[in-house]
């Protein structure tokens, strides 16, 4: 009987680490998670952060300031845009008609 009753205290002494090992890593799993939630609402509070800045910096009116100041650039008048008659059609590239012949007698 004295047997029995030390094979049960062993047991349970066993489950007992195994539950509390178990529950530790459970518990360090939900840490990691929450730490990893909390990361990633910071990173999309950044991303939208740069989306509003990024629309900012890009408003049309601002890079046409900017262009001008900085680039002297002016905008494309009308007599500068050429009609599409104006531009030249690119020709069909011509095979030599020696390849074509050597292509046959190598197959």
């Amino acid at each position: 009987m004295l047997r029995v009753i030390l094979i049960l205290c062993f047991v349970l002494a066993v489950s007992g680490s195994a539950l509390y090992m178990t529950k530790l890593s459970v518990d360090g799993r939900y840490d990691r998670l929450s730490q990893l939630q909390s990361d990633i609402k910071a990173a999309e509070n950044r991303a939208i952060i740069l989306e509003a800045e990024w629309a900012y910096l890009s408003r049309p009116d601002r890079l046409l300031n900017l262009s001008s100041s900085l680039l002297s650039m002016r905008p494309i008048t009308q007599n500068r845009v050429l009609p599409l008659e104006s531009i030249p059609l690119r020709q069909p590239a011509s095979e030599p008609s020696g390849d074509k012949d050597r292509g046959r007698d190598a197959q």
